[in-house]
């Protein structure tokens, strides 16, 4: 049985979102999303003999008092989908089996559908079967929306609320740092708080009971009562100010209040919840395992409470962006290059809007690291830079979108901002061997000086290599041979000085240079000592190839030994090795990033090495974390840092690129498939037609010895070269 745990379900860049708490009996709800939210008295259940028997997110002590009429289902058992959270209730006293899917609809490229600002609560209840109970004893019954103790009153067949939400949670990772709170003095929004409603209906036929919402209808073994309830969310004034402009949530400019909302839900709602189901469905032609999906869905819907889709009503500019969980800031640009696999998969022009926002909001130089924080995206609001880490980010999203979507005219678009990139890069090399020694601090900002902060890192050193390899490319369809001249030598100082200096037998270094002991100004342990030991320049590291994924992806030969990549990926996952994944380095085990662990599996893959089984690892965390652990949905960080409702998970949906050995070269037309394991079947998204819903599908099997392969919707292949 599947315990319950900590979940959400948010609308797509509309933020309406409802956060199950089952461990504190809560409801978080707000239109406004995750982080300007609070607990709402609302529970769902059936009305049997007087009696509500209801799902038990609430403590009836604690927040209201039903009287006797009130009680929980005997058996709960929690399915996480891509686009919704199942409960599945069982009662024996009343011989009812019912499931409650609560529902955030999401199709990728439909922009209407994602943004809509509507959750659906769909109900169906059977009979259980008995062998007493005979075939055609029928009970009376209703399904219920209670809202008992809530300030929602009855306005045309639904319960209406207005409600002022602001920002306060423990959660929230930088709250109690002066520079948070001086960052949320100068923001308007934050203070006045956001004006929200919430409208939730019955869309079958229904009464309303004061603050109950009931549909009834009889239920046998032949007989079922399904119906749906609508929680609309609407913001209507300003939510964001970004770039000296202020923004609306998308939706606004189709729906002018919430009842407009609530109507089209009414007439769309089975073709909005059948649509979105069929994405589910195609991701179950996928054979990897159930762990698998459900750890995908979990990420996802994290992930989407993360994101902001807005519109500047003057100038009708859109704006996307995504926050970074608990931290705040958006589109933070080592978090979005994780993510990228999801963007370039399902929906590239959300990664050409962020290209757009963190060119306009770079330093001279360099990339920042976000474009804001909050409700304010006017300026960077990390306490520091990373220079190379996110230069190095920026040229490989531009170089991945270019090479597997065709995208040249955006290559060129930004061609003079990664040059300038590329060329501040080189200048962070004070010794001439290729690695940079200035701009160094990385994206794991909970781990020692060796792994951070160090001078001529080999995780920073591979990914400049990449960086320069994917500029190489770019330049030559620009046609500036000095700067393809300048990425080849730099390409090949980086590689000879790894090779030479950062190779030890079985694995790469850490660094070339050892922090020994010393402390940098901006690390999380600078008040309580170095963590950093003698062994830690040449321990095992786990996110040495992590910078090779794009141009895996974009097919390239890389001109690396990739005999030695492979048996260092091998080796450091079994020195740094956990029951929920790989530490840092095997000298500091202070904490496991769960998506840095993806990362690594992704490349594992196109080297022909299978680590998709550590996605049980990954899995039985989140459930321990969110069963009766910290809670906070996705949590990225296993250890004291408190990385969660974190958009990073989402990177698992990469397996689907790396476990098909898929590469593209859209601009030639040319595909590469090298599974690293057989028989296994992979739904190939980045050519789907969403417009027709067809997806092609490849599966691999083994005949003869030999891996052989048959693809379904094989038309939608038809103008590239196969190479399998």
């Amino acid at each position: 049985m599947n315990a319950a745990h900590e979940s959400i379900i948010a609308k797509f860049g509309s933020r309406l979102s409802m956060n199950f708490r089952p461990g504190t009996r809560e409801i978080f709800l707000s239109p406004a999303g995750r982080f300007l939210d609070k607990p709402a008295p609302v529970n769902f259940g059936v009305l049997y003999n007087g009696v509500k028997y209801g799902l038990g997110f609430f403590d009836n002590n604690r927040v209201w008092t039903f009287g006797n009429d009130q009680t929980e289902f005997q058996f709960i058992e929690q399915h996480e989908e891509f686009d919704r959270v199942r409960f599945r209730c069982r009662d024996f006293r009343i011989g009812v089996d019912c499931i409650f899917e609560f529902i955030a609809p999401f199709y990728p490229q439909d922009k209407l559908l994602c943004t809509l600002p509507v959750l659906f609560v769909k109900a169906t209840v059977n009979r259980l079967i008995d062998r007493a109970v005979r075939a055609d004893d029928k009970k009376q019954i209703s399904v219920y929306c209670d809202l008992m103790g809530s300030d929602f009153y009855e306005v045309d067949g639904g319960l209406y609320q207005s409600d002022r939400y602001y920002l306060y949670d423990d959660y929230i990772h930088y709250q109690d740092t002066e520079g948070l709170r001086v960052f949320l003095d100068k923001n308007s929004f934050v203070k006045k708080g956001i004006c929200g409603e919430l409208y939730i209906s019955c869309l079958n036929s229904s009464t309303v009971n004061g603050k109950t919402i009931l549909s009834e209808g009889m239920i046998s073994q032949t007989l079922e009562l399904e119906t749906c309830f609508a929680v609309s969310g609407y913001v209507g004034g300003d939510i964001l100010q970004a770039g000296g402009r202020a923004y609306q949530f998308y939706y606004t400019e189709k729906f002018k209040n919430i009842f407009e909302v609530a109507d089209y839900a009414k007439e769309n709602y089975r073709q909005i919840i059948e649509k979105s189901k069929s994405f589910n469905i195609h991701l179950e032609q996928s054979s990897l395992s159930d762990d698998y999906l459900s750890f995908l869905g979990f990420s996802f819907r994290s992930y989407a409470g993360n994101t902001w889709w807005a519109i500047d009503e003057g100038q009708k500019k859109e704006w996307f962006s995504v926050w970074e969980g608990n931290c705040l800031f958006h589109s933070t640009v080592d978090v979005e290059y994780n993510l990228g696999v999801f963007y370039l998969m399902l929906w590239p022009q959300l990664l050409e809007m962020q290209l757009e926002n963190w060119n306009a909001y770079k330093k001279k130089g360099y990339i920042s690291h976000d474009i804001g924080a909050v409700l304010n995206a006017e300026e960077s609001a990390y306490p520091h830079d990373m220079e190379i880490e996110e230069n190095c980010n920026f040229i490989l999203l531009l170089y991945a979108l270019c090479k597997t979507r065709g995208r040249k005219d955006i290559a060129a678009k930004y061609y003079k901002t990664a040059k300038e990139l590329t060329e501040f890069n080189k200048s962070c090399d004070l010794t001439g061997n290729g690695l940079a020694n200035t701009g160094v601090a990385n994206t794991i900002d909970d781990s020692s000086d060796d792994v951070q902060f160090a001078e001529e890192q080999i995780y920073l050193g591979i990914k400049e290599y990449a960086a320069y390899y994917a500029m190489r490319q770019m330049s030559r369809d620009a046609a500036d041979l000095e700067t393809e001249i300048l990425c080849e030598e730099e390409c090949s100082k980086i590689k000879n000085t790894i090779e030479k200096n950062g190779w030890l037998d079985d694995h790469y270094r850490v660094n070339l240079i050892s922090s020994n002991g010393k402390i940098n100004p901006a690390s999380i342990y600078k008040s309580m000592g170095s963590i950093s030991t003698e062994h830690g320049s040449s321990a095992y590291s786990t996110y040495t190839a992590n910078g090779f994924l794009y141009l895996f992806l974009g097919g390239e030969d890389v001109d690396w030994n990739l005999k030695r990549l492979k048996k260092d990926i091998v080796n450091a996952e079994k020195a740094c090795d956990t029951s929920f994944g790989s530490t840092h380095s095997s000298v500091d085990k202070s904490h496991i990033w769960i998506s840095q662990n993806i990362f690594r599996d992704l490349c594992a893959g196109y080297l022909g090495v299978d680590m998709s089984d550590n996605i049980q690892k990954y899995w039985a965390f989140e459930k321990y974390e969110n069963q009766g652990g910290r809670g906070g949905c996705f949590i990225d960080t296993y250890g004291w840092n408190k990385l969660n409702y974190y958009p990073r998970g989402l990177a698992s949906i990469g397996y689907l690129y790396s476990m098909a050995g898929l590469c593209i070269d859209e601009i030639n037309k040319t595909i590469w498939l090298k599974p690293c394991k057989a028989p296994i079947s992979i739904p190939l998204f980045h050519f789907a037609d969403w417009l027709h819903n067809k997806v092609p599908v490849i599966h691999f099997y083994i005949e003869n010895g030999e891996i052989g392969h048959m693809i379904e919707n094989s038309e939608l292949l038809s103008s590239y070269k196969i190479i399998v």
